[in-house]
């Protein structure tokens, strides 16, 4: 094992309580990491496991091959639990280890083979399951079963059985402790968060200790051994079958004569099954449905794999929205089966549709089985285009319902769904209103017209896919495509989120962002001219009946800007927690304690040449500098903070220079109100040098560019906005955008006062 595979091991060995006590947590790895790891390990544990399940056995129904698999799973991931803690590879936090749940170890474990699975030990996962998980394919027995209570009660009836209890801790974090006692004098000891869950582990204890001898007889699932093979259909299928299946061999690699009887049965309905049983028979098929279970498995590893592999390639610092995974849902398989071209290939009844949406996400679960059963974890690494495209193209962003809930609760609001249906039963159709009611106790209803045959989940859906996309419609610039209906109900959720918005957390802040609402996502990515154009838009809508800006707002734009440049998060922190001790990993903490201090202490009752002279005094004794001021007259009045930015980048790049011997050349110009610095730096790999820096300052401080190229550094500090008038949201943004670091807003600021005064009379 490597070295990066050993410090990969020990991250996932940790809980999160561990990873909090370790000082990693938000600037170096978060907590997120793990949990994606402890997904990837959950379907990698499923595929193994349900790739062992139908090796031997072949239930008639799918239902039973669903419930033998959940079963397992169960009892799967308490065995990995247990071997995490035995191996003592669980990294506990102080107060989790003096009680430590057994969902820790199981979680652990789960990361731990989520891990396997990212590195490519897959043969080593299916091992490690297989020899700690022995006794699974046989069926349910009296220790591993789902109900051990009844196991126990049954084979010491005659002696009697009982049990005694005791509890310690807090209300709040209660522990019971169960003693199980026969009457033939055997006891066993388990403990739970609760008297039941206790009182099981009593019991499976107490079955577990018995001799052999003496344990039940084991109650196989109601499943049979594999027999014959399925095989394709001779008799002359439909061209657009055979065609299916032709693509679908060239494209899966499936050149395999015993999968290719796999495939027929993928694009087997259960409607040809029933009206074609001679056919069937015949051939020894059935329908897709036990392959379809299998697959959706499959799908949902693959997907998962592919993502945590794409986030954690990028950085071990993701966010909640980063992070979040999703299992495929019916709609993504339906849109997999749609791109495969399956619905021509489906052998169906008479009445059923092809085309329908359930027909084809079946049938591309069970494709995508019948490729793992040739192919098995190649998959991951080599896959069709098609495929591929698909796993990328995932979006794993809330569903609309949920994502409209977490936003109207953020303000207040409660929201709820009417229905009316009208059509047939087999083609009924329901449409879905939705009834907002803010924190003032106003009520809105809304409702989209189905466009045909629809649940009432897909009614909701469309329902609330139509209020999100009129919300983003004034940071669109769309407001004027809006109907009359529309701009009332835009009306309405703007006065909702001014009214509703009280104190929020960072968690919340982040969901506000990406919401794209109040306009916080223009201003969080420094795009002022875009929130000033935003502003205006809602100004008008709401048709100015009130300037004030609810003092939450402020505080909010404050909060968004101290999270972004000097949160737990930001990119100022992460870079002063740099582990390394390599030449970059001190470049990035020194640029840390750079640019922090620019941001902290600002310059005052200076000008731009004070600060190149000043620097040039300094530095020509020890390094070749040439100025060349070209400024001439035009209006610049630099914020305190941009004259601190600009010292400390000419001080970054003199001693840059001053390390390699090289000269610096400095040109200084004023075009449309910005100041350009141009700093030449010859002989010098200034991307090496200057790179972190350079993005860090542009990331953290207001008005501020610094761009790298080859041989050079260009700083941009802005002067003004392209702004005619300000609204006073506008005002409110602008002010948040020029706070320092973590400071009150420079209006507000007695010292600040009169600076921020000059710089809006230049807009």
């Amino acid at each position: 094992m490597d070295e990066q595979t050993t410090a990969w091991m020990g991250l996932a060995s940790m809980h999160i309580s561990r990873l909090y006590e370790s000082g990693l947590s938000e600037t170096t790895v978060t907590s997120h990491v793990l949990g994606m790891l402890d997904q990837l390990g959950r379907s990698t544990i499923d595929v193994i496991l349900i790739d062992a399940w139908i090796a031997q056995r072949q239930p008639e129904k799918v239902g039973t091959q669903a419930s033998e698999h959940n079963r397992r799973s169960t009892e799967a991931r308490r065995l990995l639990g247990q071997w995490a803690t035995e191996r003592g590879l669980v990294q506990m936090g102080a107060g989790e280890a003096q009680r430590p749940a057994p969902s820790v170890a199981e979680g652990v474990a789960r990361q731990i083979f989520g891990l396997l699975s990212l590195t490519g030990a897959h043969e080593i996962a299916r091992r490690l399951v297989d020899v700690i998980c022995v006794g699974l394919d046989h069926g349910t027995d009296q220790i591993g079963g789902a109900d051990p209570l009844t196991e126990a009660q049954t084979l010491f009836a005659k002696d009697g059985l009982s049990y005694e209890y005791a509890e310690e801790g807090p209300d709040h974090d209660k522990r019971y402790t169960a003693i199980a006692r026969t009457g033939g004098g055997r006891s066993a000891r388990g403990e739970g968060r609760s008297k039941k869950a206790a009182r099981v582990a009593a019991a499976r204890a107490l079955l577990r200790n018995l001799p052999p001898t003496r344990r039940p007889a084991a109650r196989p699932a109601k499943t049979a051994p594999i027999t014959a093979p399925p095989q394709p259909y001779r008799n002359a299928p439909p061209r657009g079958h055979r065609d299916a299946l032709s693509d679908l061999v060239a494209m899966f690699e499936l050149d395999d004569r015993l999968i290719a009887g796999f495939l027929a049965q993928a694009l087997t309905h259960s409607s040809y099954v029933y009206e074609n049983r001679t056919d069937v028979a015949a051939h020894h098929q059935r329908d897709n449905q036990l392959l379809a279970h299998h697959g959706s498995l499959v799908l949902d590893h693959l997907a998962k794999h592919a993502r945590v592999g794409r986030i954690l390639a990028h950085g071990l610092v993701p966010d909640e929205d980063e992070a979040r995974m999703h299992t495929p849902a019916n709609e993504d398989t339906a849109r997999l089966g749609t791109a495969l071209a399956l619905a021509d290939g489906m052998r169906t009844g008479r009445g059923e549709d092809s085309q329908r949406r359930s027909t084809v996400a079946d049938a591309a679960q069970s494709v995508a089985a019948t490729a793992w059963r040739l192919h098995g974890t190649r998959l991951l690494r080599r896959r069709p285009a098609v495929l591929d495209g698909w796993l990328s193209e995932l979006q794993y962003q809330h569903e609309p319902v949920t994502a409209l809930n977490l936003l109207t609760t953020l303000f207040g609001m409660t929201q709820h769904y009417e229905y009316e249906r009208t059509g047939l039963d087999h083609l009924q159709t329901f449409t879905s209103t939705l009834v907002l009611s803010d924190a003032r106790g106003r009520v809105h209803r809304w409702a989209v017209p189905p466009e045909g045959p629809s649940s009432k989940s897909d009614a909701d859906k469309t329902t609330a896919q139509d209020v999100l996309e009129v919300l983003a419609a004034p940071a669109d610039d769309l407001v004027d495509a809006l109907t009359v209906a529309e701009r009332d109900l835009l009306r309405y959720l703007l006065r909702a989120q001014l009214d509703g918005l009280a104190t929020t957390t960072a968690r919340q802040r982040i969901r506000i962002i990406s919401g794209s609402l109040l306009g916080t996502d223009l201003l969080a990515t420094g795009d002022l001219d875009a929130f000033c154009a935003w502003a205006r838009r809602v100004h008008d809508l709401l048709h100015a009946e009130d300037d004030t800006v609810p003092p939450p707002l402020g505080e909010l734009y404050r909060q968004i800007f101290a999270d972004t440049r000097f949160g737990p998060r930001s990119l100022l922190r992460r870079m002063a927690a740099e582990q390394g001790n390599d030449s970059a990993g001190t470049v990035r903490r020194n640029a840390a304690e750079v640019v922090g201090s620019a941001a902290a202490r600002g310059l005052w009752g200076v000008t731009v040449r004070d600060v190149v002279q000043g620097w040039w005094r300094e530095r020509a004794f020890r390094t070749s500098v040439t100025v060349r001021d070209d400024m001439r007259q035009e209006p610049f009045l630099p914020l305190p903070a941009q004259l601190a930015a600009l010292d400390e980048t000419l001080a970054w790049c003199g001693e840059a220079a001053e390390a390699a011997g090289s000269p610096i050349d400095v040109e200084l110009t004023i075009q449309d109100g910005t100041l350009h610095t141009w700093i030449g730096l010859q002989g010098l790999n200034t991307r090496v040098a200057c790179d972190d820096f350079a993005r860090l300052l542009s990331r953290t401080l207001p008005h501020t560019d610094c761009l790298v190229d080859d041989g050079h550094v260009l700083l941009r500090l802005h002067g003004r906005l392209d702004t005619e008038s300000l609204t006073p949201l506008a005002v409110a943004g602008i002010d948040a955008y020029l706070s320092g670091a973590g400071a009150p807003s420079p209006l507000a600021n007695a010292r600040e006062q009169e600076p921020v005064a000059e710089y809006r009379e230049t807009l």
